[in-house]
């Protein structure tokens, strides 16, 4: 009996056990509804375009930084802020700190305004977000948090045709981004009274500050800036905010060049088999002539003896100097066309000049085994190489082909300075859209100086043949040599000017 009683107890309790169960699982279901009612309000979080509380602010940053926004807000600063603000990344817009800067160049009006804090996204819990924002909430979160730390200011252009705002985080560099390079206006700090706009297709402006703001408003048909410059007191330059860079047009001109090259080396080829032919004929003349027409080919191209060229070694064994080798003229390592010529004008030797002629053909076949991309590239480094070529052209002139040291007893120094001539202007033509605007008397100087220095090379031949420097006499030889000072002189600036990193650019 007392063993039935024992087995019956269970089920005598069993009641009672579901209803503690059922008392837990609702004071757990109260609990949470009691969480759930003491969470945040997701519109209490801080989202993009919303309104500081009445009576804020202005940080201090911006005050310290914007004198306008530390004088008496006006009825002519106000604007419908409504209309724009969801497209403004800050969070805390500060409705005393709206200002009207002034009007850009097609009269539309610029306004700027405070907020407490940069925020370009939602900054809120995954709860409060749709689930297809979620994911970019979390990768962004990090990011945001470091913006919302900033006071930030937004500047509005107000357009008949919609609002275009930028907005910043308060700090030295914010003004690049609160530029409208574009349209030629832009927010600057106290203590910068003018800005130079700078342009690649134009000679820069100066312009005056007012409020904090510039605004160049004669300008709307010209080509847009593309740079900007603080100027300080006397127009010294104290920042450059926005850099404009030639890169693109650069690259465009170099891609011209470069076919020009493709041109000259496909003409060189066939003249370089000509000098082959003529060699093997046995006529001596015939050779040294054909020897001159590819020899000139190659330096239109404005390579230069392989001391400037673009082609390196290569261009070194295609073109370069027995100077520096161990055995001179002797050495094997003296090959191309300046070996030829030693073998055809010093020793006559037409066997020993078909060898030579054979392996120059060799090296310019393997010259152009290869894209023209990989010797004239249109990276930085590439396109600023480049650009030094048209000095370096009539530098290695009068360092080599002025002193004869060049000369291997052709006596064509002045045919050589002729084919410098064509390079150049080739050069300068292809450069012309970029430099004319800029530098339009360094481009029309450089034009007449070569005019002039061809003039003068043509008056030294006689009946069409070339004079040797040696024979050539001393009144002659002194215009020649100042009219190539005189290039060199004016060619020296243009990779400065050029150049995004040059010391006369508009970034620097």
């Amino acid at each position: 009996m007392e063993h039935s009683k024992r087995m019956r107890m269970p089920r005598s309790i069993s009641p009672l056990r579901a209803i503690v169960a059922l008392l837990a699982g609702l004071l757990v279901l109260a609990a949470a509804g009691s969480a759930h009612a003491a969470q945040k309000p997701c519109s209490s979080y801080p989202a993009p375009g919303a309104f500081a509380p009445a009576g804020t602010s202005v940080p201090h940053a911006i005050l310290n930084r914007y004198a306008l926004s530390r004088r008496k807000q006006r009825g002519s600063d106000r604007f419908d802020l409504q209309s724009v603000r969801d497209d403004l990344s800050v969070s805390g817009l500060i409705r005393s700190s709206e200002r009207l800067l002034g009007r850009a160049a097609k009269g539309e009006r610029v306004y700027f305004i405070a907020a407490q804090h940069l925020l370009g996204f939602r900054l809120a819990p995954l709860r409060c977000l749709p689930a297809s924002q979620r994911s970019l909430e979390q990768q962004l979160a990090p990011s945001l948090r470091k913006q919302y730390r900033n006071a930030a200011v937004c500047v509005i252009m107000v357009t008949a045709y919609g609002d275009k705002p930028s907005c910043a985080a308060v700090s030295s560099g914010s003004e690049a981004l609160l530029t409208a390079v574009g349209a030629s206006f832009g927010l600057v700090p106290d203590g910068v009274p003018s800005v130079s706009l700078r342009y690649l297709s134009a000679p820069p402006r100066t312009l005056n500050v007012r409020d904090n703001f510039f605004a160049d408003v004669t300008t709307a048909s010209q080509s847009p800036p593309c740079g900007l410059q603080w100027l300080g007191a006397g127009g010294t330059v104290r920042k450059t905010p926005v850099g404009c860079s030639y890169r693109t047009s650069e690259a465009q001109e170099l891609a011209e060049y470069r076919s020009y090259v493709a041109e000259q080396l496909t003409a060189l080829q066939s003249q370089v088999a000509a000098l082959q032919t003529a060699i093997a004929g046995g006529n001596l003349a015939a050779a040294e002539s054909s020897w001159l027409t590819a020899h000139e080919t190659w330096l239109a191209i404005g390579q230069d003896d392989g001391a400037y060229g673009c082609f390196g070694d290569l261009g070194g064994q295609i073109d370069g100097l027995a100077g520096g080798l161990p055995l001179g003229t002797a050495d094997p390592g003296f090959t191309g066309f300046h070996r030829i010529e030693y073998d055809l004008w010093t020793n006559h030797d037409l066997s020993a000049a078909a060898a030579d002629t054979q392996s120059l053909q060799q090296l310019l076949a393997k010259l152009m085994s290869s894209p023209l991309q990989s010797y004239l590239p249109a990276t930085a480094n590439g396109i600023a190489n480049w650009l030094l070529r048209p000095h370096e052209v009539f530098e290695d002139a009068d360092r080599d082909t002025l002193t004869a040291d060049d000369d291997y007893g052709s006596g064509t120094e002045l045919a050589s300075l002729s084919a410098d001539v064509t390079a150049v202007r080739t050069m300068l033509s292809e450069l012309s859209p970029t430099l004319s605007p800029l530098a339009p008397r360094l481009i029309d100087d450089a034009d007449a100086q070569l005019a002039a220095l061809d003039t003068a090379i043509a008056a030294t031949q006689i009946n069409g043949d070339w004079v040797s420097l040696e024979n050539l006499p001393a009144r002659q030889r002194q215009q020649i040599d100042a009219d190539v000072g005189n290039l060199l002189e004016t060619l020296a600036p243009l990779p400065d000017l050029l150049t995004s990193t040059g010391k006369g650019s508009p970034t620097t």
